[in-house]
């Protein structure tokens, strides 16, 4: 028999050399190119005219609108829309992962009970024999280098990323149906001003016909007019038919049936509130997609992590005890008791080539996290300054066409008081009430504006609702 101490001697001397070669292998090869040099904060937007309101951007944006009914749809939408379940059906995936990561740090217990019965044939004699077993056994592997914590921290932070995933598809799914919903608007009231220029470009005509019948007036200026008419009727049947299209787009958002049969009001609201842009360093803060890019960014980091210690060996711990006997009225005397403990240390040999790849695979996509967070942080600074130079220009022109339009409405009027008592010709007229109803209908289309920027301006803000 050879001596304990030897056995033990050889024994540290292989746990030795596998740490050392475990080691040597974990020394990982440098990145594939340098992370992204992190963009500069300023101190204020450039395109805010105003100074800055801190305090309003998490105050709720559908307030200023006062519409229950908007809301009321906002909160179908949230329980019926498709993007929003697949986004939780999402975070339900994730958090499965987190479960079973989880799980690795656990013991995994395992029970086993066997029966069998055996011939065997010797000297011409037949020998029957039975074995029955009762087993119960348990494996555990330590965490030696946090590997195993690491990969529980990587699955918990893209849960967390998951989770913040939804917040931000029911922020954009409550914004894409408020912009639908004032686009619906914007819409209705187009086709109410094109029913009001049809009727116009009627009455025009109608007095015409009659100055034609009394010989004031040739066929030129009649035809003319009712070319007009025809142009009204045909620009009226294509906004009934943006109008049907907006509703369908909404219901659908709202995951209802596609008919085109919603009711929307009448009148688009007054933006009169300032704009709670913040500070650009609080946005990192507030935007739900920096936040979760972040978080992505993290989890790439303790992926690569793990690939470099996957190099490093593994140590686990099996314990099994049971019975065993021929008869089965014997498997719980405790007579028939057994045991064993094992340790196993496991280090990858001759896997160089396949593990630095895979440890060049995570950087890469740990590269890849960190460019997609700083690209996300530069469109978010674009999206607020484009946001905050439009509100302002969108501002100016529909107080600019404002003006317009009743100065051409007022023309219209009397270009046809004018024509009746012919002082003006056909064209005159024609073209006043065409300038009239153009500038009503981009001041419309101003005010609509406005409005549309301001909503996808409180998005960019990371704001709630």
């Amino acid at each position: 028999m050879r001596p304990r101490h030897t056995v033990s001697t050889r024994a540290a001397t292989l746990l030795t050399t596998l740490l050392l070669i475990g080691g040597c292998a974990h020394q990982s090869p440098p990145l594939v190119t340098p992370l992204p040099t992190p963009i500069s904060t300023p101190q204020q937007w450039h395109a805010l005219t105003t100074e800055p309101i801190t305090a309003s951007s998490e105050q709720g944006w559908l307030l200023p609108f006062n519409s229950p009914q908007l809301e009321a749809l906002i909160n179908q939408a949230l329980q019926h829309n498709y993007s929003t379940e697949r986004a939780r059906l999402h975070l339900q995936s994730a958090r499965q992962q987190s479960t079973l990561s989880r799980q690795a740090l656990r013991p995994t217990t395992q029970g086993k009970i066997s029966s069998g019965r055996s011939r065997t044939q010797s000297s011409g004699t037949t020998l029957h024999s039975s074995s029955h077993g009762l087993e119960l056994s348990t494996t555990w592997e330590a965490d030696l280098w946090q590997r195993l914590s690491d990969q529980q921290q990587a699955t918990l932070t893209r849960e967390e990323a998951s989770s913040i995933d939804l917040k931000a598809a029911r922020l954009s799914l409550t914004a894409e149906v408020t912009r639908n919903w004032f686009s619906a608007i914007e819409s209705k009231q187009l086709m109410l001003l094109s029913e009001e220029r049809l009727e116009q470009y009627r009455k025009a005509a109608s007095i015409i016909k009659q100055h034609y019948s009394s010989g004031i007036t040739d066929a030129l200026d009649l035809h003319l007019a009712r070319s007009e008419v025809a142009i009204a009727e045909e620009r009226l049947a294509s906004q009934q038919l943006e109008q049907e299209r907006i509703l369908r787009k909404l219901e659908t958002l709202l995951g209802h049936y596609p008919a085109a049969e919603l009711e929307v009001t009448n009148t688009l609201p007054l933006i009169t509130t300032p704009i709670p842009a913040g500070l650009p360093s609080a946005l990192l803060e507030r935007r739900p997609d920096i936040e979760a890019s972040h978080k992505r960014l993290q989890a790439a980091g303790l992926e690569r992590t793990i690939a470099a210690k996957n190099r490093l060996p593994t140590l686990s711990l099996t314990a099994k005890g049971g019975t065993t006997s021929s008869e089965l009225n014997n498997l719980l005397d405790w007579d028939y008791l057994f045991w064993n403990l094992l340790g196993n240390l496991t280090q990858p040999l001759f896997q160089q080539e396949r593990l630095e790849a895979e440890e060049q695979l995570k950087q890469i996509a740990q590269q890849q996290a960190a460019v997609d967070y700083a690209e996300t942080i530069l469109q978010a600074f674009q999206e607020v300054e484009n946001g905050l130079a439009a509100d302002h220009y969108h501002q100016l022109r529909a107080a600019a066409l404002e003006r317009a339009a009743k100065e051409s409405q007022q023309a219209a009027t009397l270009a046809l008081s004018r024509y009746q008592g012919g002082l003006v010709d056909i064209l005159t007229l024609l073209d006043a009430q065409q300038r009239a109803y153009d500038r009503k209908s981009a001041h419309l289309q101003a005010i609509a504006a406005r409005i549309d920027n301001r909503i996808q301006l409180h998005l960019a803000l990371g704001g709630s609702y």
